[in-house]
């Protein structure tokens, strides 16, 4: 497990009401711990969508442009016991095509699915890769906030230099 203890804090955002300055894992009593597999699944899912946005001179099999590619995100679940958040798996999301949205209907198929391998895990919130919170990330957590009233948001820094031994990743909780 990684003890997330030095998250690295948040460019300025528009959001800093919703999503509170980060000082770390244990503020409030809480600790998160993160599996390595975990990781693991954030960088194959960042890896992929950069490769898939590297076809930048022809459309994608889609038709997408690397230009409309969605930001990558998905959901951690995992065992909440008190104030200790373990984070044991995740699995990709994406945006409903016609509403632009969380397509909340894969969501609870994916929940559904994952109660059958992982019975005692829940829906503890979700990721994102980026260097700072986006506007969008606020509609997303409120989505993810009927799952659990005070959701976690991983917010996993894709640049990182490979000296360090620290992964730069940012956890909120902020909910209800």
């Amino acid at each position: 497990m990684l003890p997330m203890d030095n998250p690295v804090s948040p460019a300025s955002s528009s959001l800093v009401d919703s999503f509170p300055e980060p000082s770390s894992s244990r503020s409030r009593g809480v600790t998160i711990r993160l599996h390595p597999a975990v990781v693991m699944n954030f960088f194959h899912h960042h890896t992929r969508l950069k490769e898939y946005a590297a076809c930048t001179d022809f459309s994608c099999s889609n038709g997408v442009t690397s230009a409309q590619q969605p930001r990558m995100f998905g959901c951690v679940i995992g065992l909440q016991r008190g104030q200790m958040v373990e984070i044991f798996n995740s699995f990709e999301l994406g945006l409903d095509p016609v509403s632009g949205t969380l397509d909340l209907v894969f969501l609870r198929n994916m929940q559904e699915q994952s109660k059958k391998v992982y019975p005692d895990f829940d829906v503890l919130g979700w990721y994102s890769i980026g260097s700072a919170v986006q506007d969008s990330d606020i509609q997303i957590h409120k989505a993810f906030m009927s799952f659990d009233k005070r959701p976690v948001y991983l917010l996993l820094h894709p640049t990182f230099d490979l000296s360090q031994k620290d992964l730069h990743v940012t956890i909120y909780e902020c909910g209800k």
